[in-house]
């Protein structure tokens, strides 16, 4: 019914346009990039994805409520080669170029009634990546990526593959899908933000665009929360701490003194310095001689076996804690 009122409509409009014009031939072009939709008076094309990537394949589907697009006959024209026509062929896939190029797409109709219509769209292939940094603690040698914690501080940056500069492109942010005003705007690729609660994630969403948008890229990334932890090490008076071996489960005691270092891997860099030691041996609580986060054993006389536990607490954030527990065999 919607499709009759449609064409009726639409036969009444071009009663009136023949009293201003000589012709009825309907000419539309316009470029598009980075639209999931391009509308125009008669018909309308849905591109997926809405903002390809380079080497990306890409479905178009023609969709009108004015005219009959199984009856049609319809031709696609990429970058000037015509790739698909018939009757009815209301979809075409094709795949964008290498990063930096320009693809082509004409859409050229004659509706079953003989009227003709005609659409152009541009892909200008771009990029995005979204690189993240939480700023938590690792030692100098770990070469691993530091994890985010709860409560702890991430920076995010974004590296654009565009034509233009990274500093003239505008930068549209979402956490957990909800828009950052502030973040956002031209120039601004990177901010520091405060993570999520433990064992949840935050969602990164971005969209880059030129001033004009005539260039679009789109990206999002999920960043896991986990939990902060503690390592423990043997530390020599000469070498300083042993970092290629971790201590773990028990360890025997050889010589007549061990030192254990306790490292507080992912807890936030600014409040190092407030981080709270606790020691235990045996289940009651040690007071280390030096450094809170370096424990000295000496060796009894009689052999046995002692059970060390080591806790630290963020005072400024009480989600990060951890603890770990260590057997020392005399």
């Amino acid at each position: 019914m919607m499709y009759n009122i449609m064409r009726k409509l639409r036969n009444h409009w071009r009663i009136m346009q023949n009293c201003f014009v000589l012709f009825a031939f309907v000419f539309v072009s316009f470029a598009l990039v980075g639209s999931s939709q391009a509308i125009g008076e008669d018909f309308y094309v849905e591109f997926s994805p809405e903002t390809p990537g380079p080497n990306t394949s890409v479905s178009a589907n023609l969709i009108s409520y004015s005219f009959d697009v199984n009856r049609a006959n319809i031709v696609w024209v990429l970058n000037g080669q015509t790739k698909l026509r018939g009757t009815g062929q209301k979809s075409f896939s094709f795949v964008t170029g290498n990063l930096g190029s320009r693809t082509d797409i004409s859409v050229s109709i004659t509706a079953e009634d003989g009227i003709q219509l005609r659409k152009n769209f541009s892909f200008q292939v771009a990029d995005v990546d979204i690189l993240w940094e939480a700023l938590n603690y690792t030692p100098a040698n770990y070469k691993g990526k530091s994890l985010a914690t709860s409560g702890s501080l991430i920076r995010i940056t974004a590296i654009p593959y565009f034509p233009e500069s990274s500093s003239k492109l505008i930068y549209e942010w979402q956490i957990d899908y909800k828009n950052f005003p502030d973040f956002s705007g031209m120039g601004k690729n990177s901010f520091v933000f405060k993570s999520a609660d433990i064992y949840n994630k935050n969602k990164i969403g971005l969209t880059v665009s030129n001033y004009d948008r005539s260039v679009v890229a789109k990206k999002s990334v999920d960043i896991e929360i986990g939990a902060p932890k503690i390592l423990l090490y043997e530390e020599s008076p000469l070498e300083g701490p042993k970092y290629n071996r971790a201590l773990t489960g028990g360890v025997q005691l050889e010589q007549d003194e061990i030192i254990v270092r306790a490292e507080p891997y992912f807890f936030s860099i600014k409040d190092l310095e407030k981080l709270s030691y606790e020691w235990f041996m045996n289940k009651e609580k040690v007071i280390p001689e030096e450094s809170s986060n370096i424990l000295s054993l000496r060796k009894r006389e009689s052999s046995g076996r002692s059970l060390i536990n080591v806790k630290i607490s963020n005072p400024a954030n009480i989600l990060q804690y951890a603890d770990n527990s260590l057997g020392i065999n005399y």
